[in-house]
């Protein structure tokens, strides 16, 4: 076989595997990847949250944590697969959000409306709107999904 076959061979193989890897949940590697995302989910809230506080950073990263936020919201979407709960580990994830999954889904999916939201209004530049946005992504998306779905 040439070697421009075997190599082309060899990434079609790889992506095969990667793409049977990143749809299949199979255990508590699965719980902390979960939770990075989450955390990281986490840590641009709170460096917005500063930013827009005025209590450090720099107005002009708000825009670069707002578009990572609304890339993890669609990550979001596929970190809780059906059945997860069964998975080992410790986690916070509570049963209801595979009980009421229609719900669940439904917070999910705001997650992305609000994230998007912000990030318009980041790109848009007026700090009372991006700060009124920040809100609504927190109370609409972070604690309505907390209140029903995340154990203390």
């Amino acid at each position: 076989m040439k070697p421009v076959r075997l190599f082309g061979a060899s990434l079609l193989a790889l992506g095969l595997m990667a793409g049977t890897a990143a749809s299949t949940f199979a255990g508590p590697g699965d719980i902390t990847y979960r939770q990075k995302v989450m955390g990281a989910v986490g840590g641009h809230m709170g460096a917005m949250s500063t930013i827009i506080k005025g209590q450090g950073g720099d107005m002009k990263h708000f825009a670069m944590h707002a578009d990572a936020m609304a890339a993890l919201a669609r990550m979001a979407q596929s970190v809780f697969p059906k059945d997860s709960t069964q998975m080992e580990g410790k986690t916070k994830a509570l049963d209801a959000i595979w009980e009421k999954t229609a719900d669940f889904a439904k917070v999910r999916d705001n997650f992305v409306v609000y994230a998007d939201k912000l990030a318009a209004a980041a790109k848009g530049g007026d700090k009372a709107a991006i700060g009124a946005a920040l809100g609504e992504l927190g109370k609409n998306s972070c604690k309505a999904c907390h209140t029903d779905y995340k154990g203390k």
